[in-house]
């Protein structure tokens, strides 16, 4: 984020329900409705969070963690890795969006 300041306002009026339809999507881009608006006004893409392959990406950093102690390094090393992979692949992903409506 830059150090300006957003001084100027842009009023738009909607229905309610296409308002509610716009904070559902930037809930799921993981964006204020405002962010949302600044980001698919100017052109750019804003993709839907993967909440559920997040939330199994982190589950499977707990397992990791959890076997430490008791797997070798060498396996716990090549775990991360392919796991390293998967988050990046999430991470990067376009258009992904499994958070329902």
């Amino acid at each position: 984020m830059t150090d300006r300041k957003r001084t100027t306002a842009i009023q738009v009026r909607v229905t309610e329900q296409e308002k509610r339809k716009l904070e559902r999507q930037a809930k799921r881009c993981g964006l204020s409705l405002s962010g949302y608006l600044r980001r698919v006004g100017a052109g750019n893409p804003a993709t839907a969070f993967p909440r559920q392959r997040f939330q199994t990406l982190y589950q499977q950093v707990n397992v990791l963690r959890d076997n430490l102690a008791t797997q070798p390094m060498e396996q716990t090393a090549a775990q991360l890795n392919e796991l390293a992979g998967e988050i990046l692949t999430a991470y990067t992903s376009e258009g992904t969006d499994d958070g329902g409506n």
